[in-house]
């Protein structure tokens, strides 16, 4: 079994970004991930769930957040093809809870992701390593 909070290798590896949550920041996030995959061989199939499955989380964490404001704390990296993405939200204690609707998405458009007190880490193989 894949550990999903594994780290990076190192800090230098990892991309990190703060977004203000609004939902007008979704496609920065989006561009990022469609970048990453396709410099790790993800098809535009691959691509386009790891974005669905991007901008799920994010919606939820804006539909989640206390105040409607704040910001999210996303960190990208890849080892290998597989790429994984962190999203959290900075300075906020997390009591995330995914609906069956998300949960039934990101099943079908990631190979793993998990939901914890820090967050939510998705991760996307490319099909030749999930076959």
């Amino acid at each position: 079994m894949t550990d999903l909070t594994e780290s990076p290798p190192s800090a230098d590896e990892a991309i990190e970004i703060g977004v203000p949550l609004r939902s007008e920041h979704a496609a920065t996030l989006r561009v990022i991930v469609a970048s990453l995959g396709s410099d790790n061989g993800l098809t535009i199939d691959e691509i386009d769930d790891l974005k669905l499955a991007v901008s799920e989380v994010f919606t939820v964490l804006i539909d989640d957040a206390v105040t409607g404001s704040g910001r999210a704390v996303v960190r990208f990296w890849s080892d290998l093809g597989t790429i994984r993405v962190h999203l959290t939200r900075d300075g906020d204690d997390l009591s995330l809870e995914l609906d069956a609707l998300a949960r039934a998405i990101l099943s079908s458009v990631v190979d793993d992701y998990t939901v914890d007190a820090d967050g939510v880490m998705l991760v996307k193989r490319p099909n030749e390593l999930t076959t």
